[in-house]
């Protein structure tokens, strides 16, 4: 009894003693960060406001963008860095799908061509399996939560409870219709895993699960720090809210209902603050207004911290933060990397990764592994690459692994134009790609539209060695045919003034000149044949002149290339420098319109010639972009037999899209310089404004005698001009634009044309 008594008395006491011990050791503050979008970069103002003030941060739970925020700030990086990384150009450009332009690598880009979409196949897949499940690429994302999160990750020894302040987060089972708590492993997956928003990231598997945005089922977990945690105060930061009910006019609400589950947003804990910054809402991905939510965060929290002061009994020393975090920073190894794992490939496709990843047999670094990563995501023969480190003890390193699917063997594209003038084209390639210790792609494609035919078969093999090679060929027949109406398409018209077809074998080989470059060095053999009349006054029964050129070439060309789109480009440059020789015969046989009907001349031609391009887009002032275009062309080339064949023979200036679907003589010379000048005005994302003037100067214009021969002009004694205007819709699938255009051409000089597509053709063999 004597025992019981004394229990008694000693419960008593503790439980008199508890807020005494809160007061002198401190209560537990944690943080509960809403998922929200873009909206959720307030989270970034909440957390500063609550660090200057000293308010203890012991735990920090957070879903979709708030695992991402928490997650960097479990891992030891401050407000002011959280706020830069949100900020800047690369994560922008990462959230909208951009590769960051250090991270492109010319060397493996396509040819352009005028696709609109391109579709893996794999036969042995469902019909289901052919459509997209990502709109945005992960592969700079990847890798770039890999490089964030994996030194925290090793420091705490892969788990949560162990980071510079313990952490939670959520995720979606969607096979098990659950929220998953993710609370151990690689830190850098799991917050991917948490805002990976169905339809626009691409899912996240671990263990065996594949998850999804945390937000489907919980969007505040404030219940999981109360689990976790134990908190004696929470801090709540809401952005988000529940969706309203869905629109049966609008498909957009209704998938959103039916994907998320409502959340309860309130803090089941007496000791609790909920903070709601006024964002206002914006698209998921839509960072433009980072700066004033993270502003909203910081001033709401200000504004509430007397309420905060009052829960919070126990502020932190000054300097205590930043000392502490300076500690957990320093027990993050280095990334030095000592092995290289790579899974889902069999062993000949490994060693094509392998020796694209390693040219040195010593241990590496994340930085030089960083760029050959991006060169290896930029093979198209690499279907899905899932980067992972993990620290080992024993070694002192990180091993890398790589969970990677190769591509479908089989990609076809689909494409083309749809205008009110003559470029009407549809567009198909098949592509067939193998990868072994090597890499090979063989693909065909078809134009067809009535100004323009083509079919093209081709194939390349690369080889992943230090400095990387890469052999193809490809043979190519083009067919122009310029009608004497120049406005009508489904018009019967009269015959063609002017056909030509342009066939060819070429042979090239390719190696990189840092990541925007290459140098290729070519050998062509090709059969020019063009059919034309040496004026408009013809009939049906007339036959037209033929010019036929049987030649070789064989040319070298650097070439740097970092522009943002293949028609209609709004930032990068190109400049290119190429020297070309030309052996060849021509062989004229006349029409019956001609003099001597049926008179056949030979004449052997010779010639090199040296091209300089630079188009460039220079730094964005607002919604301004200034642009320039130079172009040069030198050459020995002597005239062909007549004045339409020797044109024919000349290179053409094609500064817009519009040009290269008319035949324009006067833009036409052997040796010519060029200036152009583009101002592009942004109205809006995917809505530009563009204006640009060119000035044509050719050497020595190709002048026409009255015998229908040609001869050389007087030197600089002609120029021309060329204006277009355009309003361009940068589409999903390819650009919509209306242009006003003028050239000085002979019949047509100013046209306005709606085209819907590429105006982008194979390349010429003469090119």
């Amino acid at each position: 009894m004597k025992s019981f008594f004394y229990k008694i008395i000693y419960v008593f006491l503790l439980a008199s003693l508890v807020p005494s011990l809160n007061q002198a050791f401190g209560q537990k503050v944690a943080v509960v960060l809403s998922g929200g979008g873009s909206r959720g970069t307030a989270h970034i103002g909440v957390l500063k406001a609550l660090e200057e003030n000293n308010i203890p941060i012991d735990y920090i739970a957070g879903t979709s963008i708030g695992a991402l925020v928490g997650g960097m700030y479990a891992s030891g990086y401050s407000p002011d860095e959280i706020e830069r990384f949100f900020t800047s150009e690369m994560f922008v450009n990462w959230a909208n799908g951009l590769l960051d332009p250090k991270y492109t690598y010319f060397f493996k880009k396509e040819p352009p061509d005028a696709s609109w979409i391109s579709l893996d196949l794999d036969f042995k897949k469902n019909f289901s399996a052919l459509f997209p499940t990502n709109l945005i690429s992960p592969v700079e994302m990847d890798f770039l939560f890999m490089q964030i999160f994996a030194g925290a990750s090793a420091a705490a020894d892969y788990n949560f409870d162990s980071l510079f302040v313990p952490f939670r987060c959520v995720a979606a089972d969607i096979d098990s219709n659950k929220a998953v708590i993710l609370r151990c492993g690689d830190l850098g997956k799991s917050v991917r895993a948490s805002l990976t928003f169905p339809f626009y990231f691409k899912p996240v598997e671990i263990d065996n699960r594949l998850l999804f945005d945390g937000g489907m089922y919980n969007n505040f977990p404030s219940d999981v720090a109360i689990k976790a945690f134990h908190p004696d105060v929470i801090i709540g930061s809401k952005v988000a809210g529940n969706y309203p009910k869905s629109d049966p006019d609008d498909i957009l609400t209704q998938i959103q209902n039916m994907l998320m589950s409502d959340t309860d947003f309130s803090l089941k804990m007496d000791s609790s603050i909920l903070i709601e910054p006024p964002v206002e809402k914006l698209n998921l991905v839509d960072f433009t207004k980072a700066k004033s939510f993270i502003k909203s965060g910081y001033d709401e929290t200000i504004r509430r911290m007397d309420e905060i002061n009052k829960l919070v009994n126990h502020h932190h020393e000054n300097n205590y933060i930043a000392e502490a975090r300076i500690n957990f920073k320093n027990h993050q190894p280095v990334y030095r990397i000592d092995s290289i794992y790579i899974s889902g490939l069999n062993k000949h496709e490994s060693s094509y990764v392998y020796r694209t990843l390693v040219h040195k047999s010593r241990q590496a670094t994340l930085a030089d592994i960083e760029p050959e990563y991006f060169k290896l995501a930029a093979d198209d023969k690499i279907g899905q690459i899932s980067p992972s480190m993990k620290f080992d003890k024993k070694t002192g390193f990180y091993n890398l692994f790589l969970k990677i699917k190769p591509a479908d063997k089989f990609a076809l594209k689909f494409g083309g134009n749809i205008s009110t003038r003559l470029a009407n084209q549809a567009y198909v390639e098949l592509q067939y790609k193998y990868l072994f210790r090597d890499a090979l792609k063989v693909r065909s494609n078809v134009y067809f539209g009535k100004f323009y035919t083509s079919v093209l078969l081709g194939g390349r093999l690369d080889f992943p060695t230090k400095t990387p090679v890469s052999l193809g060929g490809q043979l190519v027949y083009n067919h122009f045919d310029y009608f004497k109406s120049t406005i009508h398409f489904f018009e019967d018209v009269t015959p063609s003034f002017l056909i030509l077809d342009d066939n060819y074998f070429k042979v090239y080989a390719d190696i990189p000149a840092t990541n925007k470059g290459k140098i290729e060095t070519d050998f062509t053999l090709g059969i020019l044949e063009n059919q034309y009349y040496q004026n408009n006054l013809f009939t049906r029964e007339d036959t037209a002149d033929k010019t036929k050129f049987n030649c070789m070439a064989g040319s070298l060309s650097w070439e740097l290339y970092s522009l943002d789109r293949k028609q209609y480009a709004t930032s990068g440059a190109q400049f290119l420098i190429s020297a070309s020789y030309i052996n060849g015969e021509e062989k004229f046989t006349s029409g019956s319109l001609s003099g001597n009907n049926g008179f056949g001349l030979k004449k052997p031609h010779q010639w090199a010639r040296a091209r300089i391009v630079w188009d460039n887009y220079f730094e964005k002032f607002g919604p301004f972009t200034f642009g320039f275009y130079g172009e040069v062309h030198l050459s020995t080339q002597e005239l062909f037999s007549n004045y339409t064949s020797s044109l024919l023979a000349a290179p053409s200036f094609e500064p817009v899209p519009e040009s290269k679907t008319i035949f324009l003589p006067n833009y036409r010379a052997y040796n010519y310089g060029a200036l152009g000048l583009k101002g592009i005005v942004k109205l809006g994302k995917r809505l530009d404004v563009r204006a640009e003037s060119y000035v044509f100067q050719p050497y020595q214009q190709i002048m026409k005698a009255d015998d229908n021969s040609a001869y050389l002009g007087k030197a600089f004694s002609i120029r021309y001009f060329a204006f277009s205007g355009a309003l361009v819709y940068h589409a999903f699938l390819g650009p919509i634009s209306v242009s006003f255009n003028y050239f000085d051409n002979p019949e047509e000089q100013v046209f306005i044309a709606l085209n819907i597509g590429y105006i982008i053709f194979n390349e010429r063999a003469l090119k």
